[in-house]
């Protein structure tokens, strides 16, 4: 036998057909930059129509004579020009629905205590599908009232046009008589919190609105026509809803 030694085999480092190599992790794809800009735009959309939607929101319910703001204009309706709002006849008859024909059809019976029996009510200077808080009544005066704001003329010393949004937290008011029979006062009354004013000129003197020191109801400025016997409305003096301005 020979002492020569046979070179021992190296082990293979050929990977086995059956053996895989381990799987590199795959790395995430960098998104393109047109996509990132895509996502802020997005958001930058939805930011910008939430605050659109709220100054509509606001401006919706605002009332309608609130300071313009410029961006907010097209939602502020305009105001109605002189309307036509009662029929007032010098000389009553027993079958007449102007306002002195009602009043004089009810002077000396209980029904006198309810002025609405000889009111109209109105909508003005907007509609009702405008704001709701632009109601007026205009009553004939019962006797011996007297508008203050037209004590020497024949016919609209006898009537009064207010607005009836309680001045307090705008609530509707509505005609009525507080007291006694004889010894009470004509007043438009809120249902709500108790506020009272005088049927004649709007002024507070109970309640809420009288305690706080808050202003009379608007007025409705008006014009008559002998001809026609119209009375119209031709300005709200003041602001629905509004008992401070400063």
């Amino acid at each position: 036998m020979s002492d020569e030694k046979k070179p021992t085999p190296q082990p293979s480092t050929t990977p086995s057909p059956s053996v895989k190599p381990p799987a590199v992790p795959a790395q995430p794809a960098k998104q393109p930059s047109s996509v990132k800009t895509a996502a802020i735009s997005r958001r930058a959309f939805v930011v910008g129509a939430l605050g659109a939607s709220t100054l509509l929101a606001i401006g919706a319910f605002a009332l309608p004579n609130a300071p313009s703001t410029g961006i907010l204009d097209p939602l502020i309706p305009a105001k109605e020009g002189p309307t036509v709002v009662a029929k007032y006849q010098t000389q009553p008859t027993p079958t007449g629905t102007d306002l002195n024909s009602r009043y004089q059809n009810v002077f000396g019976s209980a029904d006198v205590y309810d002025p609405s029996k000889y009111s109209e009510f109105f909508y003005y200077p907007y509609p009702v599908v405008d704001s709701p808080y632009y109601k007026n009544v205009i009553t004939r005066l019962p006797d011996p009232l007297v508008n203050p704001y037209y004590p020497n003329d024949p016919v609209l010393s006898h009537v009064a046009a207010l607005n009836l949004t309680c001045v307090h937290l705008r609530c509707i008011v509505n005609p009525g008589y507080a007291g006694s029979p004889g010894s009470g006062e004509f007043r438009l009354q809120c249902p709500c919190h108790g506020s009272q004013y005088r049927l004649k000129d709007g002024v507070p003197v109970a309640g809420p609105a009288f305690d706080l020191g808050l202003l009379p109801l608007p007025r409705v400025k008006l014009s008559y026509d002998s001809t026609t016997g119209d009375i119209t409305a031709t300005d709200l003096d003041g602001t629905a809803g509004v008992g401070r301005t400063d």
